[in-house]
């Protein structure tokens, strides 16, 4: 029965992979729910000053296109502080996706190492099976050879 030393590093290996996977696959969720929070500031804010334009076409008080303006430099505000925070969780999207990558490579690793061992199991068992078929073979033919002189004998 072939048993591999080292299962329980493969199996916390593959247990960490997999953590890695989900964790990457929540990074990416969040990542690709602020880009959307993203794109939807956008459109808001370039529908804001479409509007402020047709609205400058007609006579506008002071105090209504200043409270235009200041809320559209707010949401220009939150616009660069989500761009700031869509470039942190790309960064800590690509950190994740390295350490993924060392954690699949050492498993793959280790599986490779498995299966050579698992070959080189399959090879003595084959050897061995060849040494004990031989061994009776010869048995077997030291028992008629033996059989034979004694039937000459007589």
């Amino acid at each position: 029965m072939f048993n591999f030393r080292l299962q329980p590093v493969l199996k916390y290996r593959k247990q960490l992979e997999e953590r890695l996977m989900l964790e990457f696959a929540d990074i990416k969720r969040n990542l690709d729910c602020e880009k959307e929070t993203l794109k939807k500031l956008r459109r808001g804010m370039a529908g804001l000053i479409s509007r402020l334009k047709k609205m400058g076409e007609s006579k506008l008080s002071a105090a209504d296109v200043s409270i235009y303006l200041s809320y559209i430099s707010h949401i220009k505000d939150e616009e660069n502080h989500r761009e700031e925070i869509v470039c942190q969780i790309g960064k800590d999207l690509e950190e994740k996706r390295t350490k993924l990558v060392n954690a699949s490579s050492k498993r793959k690793i280790l599986e490779i190492i498995k299966e050579k061992k698992l070959e080189e199991y399959r090879l003595s068992l084959i050897t061995r099976e060849q040494k004990e078929l031989d061994e009776s073979w010869l048995l077997r033919s030291g028992r008629s050879v033996k059989i034979e002189k004694a039937d000459n004998c007589l």
